[in-house]
């Protein structure tokens, strides 16, 4: 997968953009509907290799070559352990525990703990800016999540699932930014969600085969239609989006456009599942989006261009 040199997006590749915010952000309520009457290895298990699937027939379609080069199989393995099995495990454990868009914010931490971890690895120079960022999404996550009324307090569990899915992602974004794929942005999207996807089909046959007949049995139609509408547009669409505009753009200017996606996901939390906003989750949304602006912006170079 070739990156592009390019600082700006071209006329479709914002059209694609806008797409990935609203797909994103509107995706978290949707979740929730889902995860409440299906089980989460069910879910999870069935969504994941299911949009493998479809990946994979388009870029046949397509023509493009699906296999994997010789040599990226430990990379693919990694990425796909830490960007698919452990995000989807950790995350459909604690989406049903919290609020929409509590869950969103916490999520897209991601960046923080992608930069954290390509420090670690060598790949990232600390520098005085993206230390402050570090913080103030530390900051960001202790206003909305301790305190008497903070979401640790009324739902520790949760917390803690989703702050290891967000980890999660960020070592797998921190993984698979050191690796020179030598195949296809598809491939490399329908691997990941194939590879971490079918174990977890697996625990659902082993430990939830049990309940799908009265899951099928009880299931609303809401429900159907909101699992259906995560599989066609926050992952289909929106993974091919995005590894589109990552083609276009370098990674850090891209993901900066992710700070928007927490807000429409306590919005669209607010919208359709009349979840409350207090003061926390805002202070907690301007701190983290303050953070991610601060840990991604020196990826840009400003100034006169030779």
């Amino acid at each position: 997968m070739t990156q592009g040199s390019s600082q700006g997006l071209s006329r479709s590749g914002y059209l694609l953009l806008i797409g990935v915010i609203i797909g994103w952000g509107t995706s978290w309520p949707f979740l929730k509907i889902g995860l409440n009457e299906i089980p989460p290895w069910t879910y999870r298990g069935l969504v994941a290799p299911t949009a493998a699937l479809f990946i994979f027939s388009v870029g046949f379609f397509l023509r493009q070559n699906m296999w994997v080069p010789k040599g990226q199989w430990k990379s693919l393995l990694t990425a796909a352990l830490f960007n698919v099995m452990i995000w989807h495990i950790f995350s459909a454990g604690g989406i049903p525990l919290l609020g929409s868009g509590q869950a969103a914010i916490i999520a897209y931490t991601m960046p923080l703990w992608a930069v954290v971890f390509s420090m670690s690895m060598g790949s990232e120079r600390p520098s005085l800016q993206r230390l402050l960022g570090l913080g103030l999404g530390l900051v960001g996550l202790a206003t909305l999540t301790i305190g008497e009324f903070g979401i640790f307090t009324t739902s520790p569990m949760g917390t803690i699932l989703m702050l290891i899915a967000a980890m999660s992602w960020g070592i797998g974004t921190a993984v698979q930014k050191r690796v020179q794929w030598q195949m296809p942005a598809m491939a490399v999207a329908g691997w990941q969600l194939l590879l971490g996807g079918l174990p977890l089909t697996i625990i659902a046959i082993i430990f939830e085969h049990d309940l799908w007949p009265t899951v099928i049995q009880t299931v609303s139609l809401k429900a159907v239609l909101a699992t259906i509408e995560i599989l066609v547009f926050p992952i289909l669409f929106c993974w091919f989006a995005w590894f589109k505009i990552v083609s276009e753009v370098p990674v850090a200017v891209s993901a900066v456009s992710i700070m928007l996606v927490p807000i429409v996901g306590v919005y669209s939390g607010h919208l359709i599942l009349d979840e409350a906003i207090g003061w926390r989750e805002v202070s907690g949304l301007l701190l983290v989006c303050s953070a991610l602006a601060l840990v991604l912006l020196p990826s840009f170079k400003f100034g006169k261009t030779t």
